[in-house]
């Protein structure tokens, strides 16, 4: 009986380190540090790191509270469903993004010929002018 036991704990361990490596990497994908997570939540960096790598396991209140502020569905973050995946604008992205809106609107469009000629040369994707 002490090896099912055994078996039963290795078991728990390797699925709080796949919900702890979810959520990591769904906070990653957010841009969201450990520590803007912990404030929004109310935890510490360390509660939070403790989660990430498995070694915590979480309470369903508290797996509620990080998939509420990741805006995703605790089924994700526990693998449950599959969803298609979303886009995610990375900080890297948006900062891109507004200096690029704020151009004249010539460099712009530029920019954009540019960018749909290297996505053509490198993907199947058709871009479509907005």
């Amino acid at each position: 009986m002490p090896k099912l036991k055994e078996k039963l704990k290795q078991a728990q361990d390797s699925r709080l380190v796949e919900i702890g490596k979810k959520i990591q990497l769904i906070r990653k994908r957010r841009g969201l540090t450990q520590n803007e997570l912990s404030r929004k939540i109310g935890l510490t960096r360390e509660a939070i790191a403790s989660y990430e790598t498995g070694r915590t396991q979480l309470m369903i209140t508290t797996l509620i509270d990080i998939a509420s502020i990741l805006h995703v569905s605790v089924n994700e973050i526990l693998g449950i469903e599959r969803k298609n995946p979303e886009i995610i604008i990375t900080r890297r992205w948006a900062k891109r993004m507004i200096i690029v809106e704020n151009l004249d609107e010539s460099i712009k469009k530029h920019i954009l010929r540019t960018l749909d000629d290297v996505i053509k040369a490198n993907t199947r994707l058709t871009i479509f002018d907005d």
